[in-house]
């Protein structure tokens, strides 16, 4: 057994604590050079550095399979050596190759910086929302995933606005730019780290474990078949929802709905201005209430946002078909401030908190797997029979993996389905972070 390292002589605090809002900025400064950079990765690899677009399609997957294959591996040292530690060295890594992309000249220079990018990458979001649970008290902690993505959202909003400003197609050098810039926006993230109280995130030795009991490893998360249904499920909506963003639905609304390229730009930030404005709103809406019926609900209305992108393939006046495809992209932008604080929730809700970085570093696969298998399918589908074989699979799928959320709640206790306030939690932070009552092995209560 283990418990979190915390000073005694600090009080608890109600809500986010202030170490947590700090490491929020860190966050969000280093959202906003993400925000500048990755939106023209694809533009700056093809059209600029000349490389193949297919060849840089695959790049994109070969990404995903090594973060598939480095996942496993940081979920080990989170719990090994905590998450601020593992976390601190994947955001050093990611801001040298975000750097080194500057220089790519050459397909093998982008597999090698695409391979460095990928294994440091894998540390930031099992590290963060490790590391997020450990300083933050259980009923607090849903609030904090969602200003979490709420911040994220609103510095990719900012840095994209900021980069359109900047680049120039004419210009290499201005794309260089942009990605050492971002290399220095890690700096505020990695400044804050630095700055948290020494042992936060870390557990501590029970005095009561046996000395020569092992810590427990990878079997007990693969023996949850709770927490396996749940990012299952989650990999599903993922793939035909989530995954579809970036990708088919930019190829749907250009390619079978004939809208303007600059109304992607208007949907993107339409999407932004919904997560920004709506996210304390969804919050309260949320809280108290079952996890699987949000994440269910979240489902559903992604389907409806793709319903209503659909709609766009269906007329010939370019700006109803545009308006389609701003008002679907907003919808779906309500989903996602559901899905964004309730998810993390739910699969902490459920971790054996001396395991806490594997469980999260199996629920960061969710996005690896979709981020890999949605791009293909979309590239499958749009370009056939009007992309009927698409609105399919974004519809049906998000129906399918959303209903399937709700059939999940017998599987739960009230705690870890978000219906009860529990005071004990076994995930007592450090410093400002100290929760109220005693130390337990209890799931998260309500959130």
């Amino acid at each position: 057994m283990t418990a979190s390292a915390a000073p005694s002589d600090t009080a608890a605090r109600p809500g986010i604590p202030p170490l947590v809002r700090r490491l929020f900025l860190g966050i969000a400064f280093s959202a906003l050079g993400s925000g500048m950079s990755m939106p023209y990765l694809f533009v700056y690899l093809t059209q600029v550095r000349g490389l193949p677009p297919t060849n840089v399609g695959l790049l994109m997957s070969w990404m995903g399979v090594v973060m598939l294959g480095v996942s496993p591996l940081v979920g080990t040292l989170i719990d090994r050596f905590g998450p601020r530690t593992v976390l601190l060295v994947g955001l050093v890594g990611e801001a040298v190759g975000m750097a080194l992309v500057a220089t790519i000249h050459s397909q093998l220079s982008a597999v090698l910086v695409a391979t460095w990018c990928a294994v440091f990458n894998c540390a930031t979001f099992p590290g963060t929302a490790a590391l997020i649970t450990r300083m933050v008290p259980a009923p607090a902690r849903q609030r904090a995933y969602g200003m979490q993505f709420m911040l994220m959202n609103a510095g990719f909003g900012i840095g994209g606005l900021v980069a359109s400003a900047l680049v120039n197609l004419s210009n290499p050098a201005s794309f260089e730019w942009l990605y050492r810039i971002d290399a220095l926006t890690y700096a505020g993230f990695i400044v804050v780290l630095l700055f948290l109280p020494r042992g936060t995130g870390r557990l501590v030795a029970d005095p009561d474990t046996p000395a020569d009991e092992k810590p427990p490893g990878w079997r007990i998360v693969l023996r949850d078949r709770t927490l396996l249904l749940v990012v299952g499920v989650g990999t599903l909506l993922m793939t035909c929802a989530y995954a579809q963003v970036e990708t088919g639905f930019t190829a749907y609304a250009v390619n079978q709905a004939d809208v303007p390229a600059r109304v992607l730009g208007w949907a993107f930030a339409a999407n932004t201005a919904v997560i920004v404005a709506g996210q304390l709103v969804t919050l309260k809406l949320v809280t108290g209430r079952r996890r699987t019926t949000a994440l269910g609900m979240a489902g559903l209305i992604w389907a409806a946002g793709w319903a209503v992108v659909a709609a766009s393939g269906a007329f010939t006046d370019r700006w109803l078909a545009a308006g389609c495809v701003v008002l679907g992209l907003a919808v779906f932008g309500a989903g996602e401030t559901i899905w964004a604080p309730v998810m993390p929730a739910l699969v902490n809700g459920l971790a054996d908190e001396r395991v806490r970085g594997r469980y999260n570093a199996l629920a960061g696969m969710m996005w690896t797997i979709s981020g890999i298998a949605g791009p293909a399918l979309a590239g499958l589908l749009v370009s056939r029979a009007h992309g009927i074989g698409w609105v399919v699979l974004c519809v049906g799928g998000s129906v399918l993996g959303g209903s399937a959320f709700f059939t999940l709640r017998g599987r739960l206790t009230q705690a870890q389905d978000g219906l009860t306030d529990d005071t004990t939690d076994p995930a007592v932070p450090v410093g400002d972070a100290v929760p109220d009552g005693p130390a337990d092995t209890t799931a998260p209560a309500r959130t």
